[in-house]
């Protein structure tokens, strides 16, 4: 851990000299000045000091002038005051102004030790948080969404202009892989809302009850298991951003509560009486026809009109053609950085194959090749025989006998899971209902294996 470089100012050199001793000893890198205005000099040439500990009562510059003007120069360190007792609110305004603490003349040894050591190591965690803010805004910037294309170019444009708009509802559509939790966090990193906390919750991923809870919080005994008061998530992010990723997996019941939510920006905790009022923003996402869901009545008409205020289309893999080949190459440098291993690009076959490929899975299937690339590539640069891709004769309808199943040998049970389903209702066409019943699964199952193999896509072109 590199010295500590803490500066004192007081007009009377005698304690200076004793505070840099003390200091000294304890470790400390110390400069001692008699007069502000010549310490303030020092700071237009060099680094500023982790701490400075200053008399507030001084002829030239007194500690409160001192105090701004490390303001004015954007400088925020610890500032501790040492004050006689006639003066001790002014060093409590003071500390409305910015300064950390004061000490009270004659100062007790001590005490400034315990006062510095907390100073210093409060002021060291503030700025490690605000350096893992600033990787995260970096990493999560809006110059993460790679592509040119007028429709990334768009969806680039939109982040922008929401940046300071309050309480703006966003919608992200796309299909499975699109990158549509990157879009969510860029929303919020690039906001206003970045200093508080981006949350994010799978609503498919939770029964209607677990959700209700993770969402809303609850009471000390609003049910069996509720030992203690939970706060909800939509609490846990006020100030910051709350994403509910596939919205459409969400009960009609809380659905309502939640459009509730959306419209007064107050809720309850379960159990609870007080309404709790926050500034979160909310951000959806969802590869569903939430249009269609709408139709069959299992998305409610208003919670749509209400979500739809701003949405962001996201385009699939497929179709953004020499983009494809831009994503692959930074997906690919990000995995060679991890791997330690050289990449220096791909053939031309190999590109042909990154614009050709349909990309059912989008970019986390493309990820996932180009993982598998670099654990396994022999040379720097990638060539076709590289790139491991999904066989799509897995999928292939049988010729001689429409009511027939066929599948290749040596596939995946996953491969054969999304064969069977997805025959299955090109085969039927029936509501997704009696289609649940024929596969022995519930049709909430069937959502959710529709949505992970993006079967909707994948059957409408099997009809056209």
């Amino acid at each position: 851990m590199s010295q500590k470089h803490i500066v004192v100012v007081d007009d009377d050199p005698k304690i200076g000299d004793l505070f840099a001793k003390v200091l000294q000893r304890d470790g400390y890198a110390v400069q001692a000045y008699t007069r502000a205005s010549d310490f303030l000099d020092t700071l237009d040439s060099g680094d500023p000091p982790d701490l400075v500990l200053t008399d507030l009562m001084m002829p030239d510059v007194s500690g409160m002038q001192l105090l701004e003007a490390l303001s004015d120069k954007g400088i925020t360190i610890p500032v501790i005051l040492m004050t006689a007792h006639s003066s001790v609110q002014t060093a409590v305004e003071a500390m409305r102004m910015g300064a950390f603490h004061y000490l009270q003349k004659p100062v007790n040894l001590e005490e400034m030790r315990a006062l510095l050591s907390k100073a210093l190591d409060l002021y060291s965690d503030k700025q490690e948080l605000q350096e893992i803010k600033r990787e995260r805004k970096k990493k999560n910037s809006v110059s993460k969404i790679i592509g040119t294309s007028d429709e990334v170019q768009e969806v680039r444009d939109t982040i922008q202009t929401l940046k300071d708009i309050p309480n703006t509802i966003v919608l992200v559509r796309g299909e499975t892989g699109t990158g549509k939790n990157l879009v969510a966090q860029t929303i919020h990193y690039e906001s206003r809302w970045a200093s508080g906390r981006f949350m994010e919750i799978n609503c498919a991923a939770l029964p209607d009850n677990l959700l209700e809870s993770e969402l809303f919080g609850y009471e000390k005994g609003a049910f069996t298991d509720a030992r203690a008061a939970k706060p909800g998530l939509l609490e846990v992010s006020d100030g910051g951003t709350l994403f509910l990723d596939e919205i459409d997996s969400m009960s009609l019941p809380l659905q309502a509560k939640l459009l509730s939510f959306l419209e007064s920006r107050e809720f309850r905790r379960l159990g609870g009486t007080e309404n709790i009022k926050v500034s979160t923003r909310i951000v959806c996402a969802t590869n569903a026809k939430l249009e269609e869901r709408v139709a069959e009545k299992e998305f409610r008409k208003d919670l749509l009109y209400r979500i739809n205020v701003v949405t962001l289309q996201l385009p699939p893999l497929r179709r953004m053609g020499d983009d494809a080949v831009t994503i692959a190459e930074k997906v690919a440098a990000g995995f060679a950085t991890e791997f330690h291993k050289p990449f220096e690009g791909f053939t031309p076959e190999a590109e042909e194959i990154l614009k050709g490929h349909d990309w059912p899975g989008n970019v986390r299937e493309l990820r996932n090749v180009l993982e598998r690339a670099l654990i396994f590539a022999k040379t720097p640069t990638l060539d076709a025989s590289d790139l491991i891709l999904l066989k799509s004769d897995a999928f292939a309808a049988p010729e001689d006998d429409s009511d027939a199943f066929k599948f290749r040998s040596r596939g995946s049970l996953e491969d054969l899971e999304h064969a069977y389903i997805r025959h299955t209702l090109a085969e039927m066409k029936a509501p997704f209902s009696e289609v649940a019943k024929v596969l022995g699964i519930s049709k909430k199952t069937l959502w959710e294996k529709r949505k992970k193999y993006n079967l909707d896509e994948e059957v409408e072109a099997l009809a056209a």
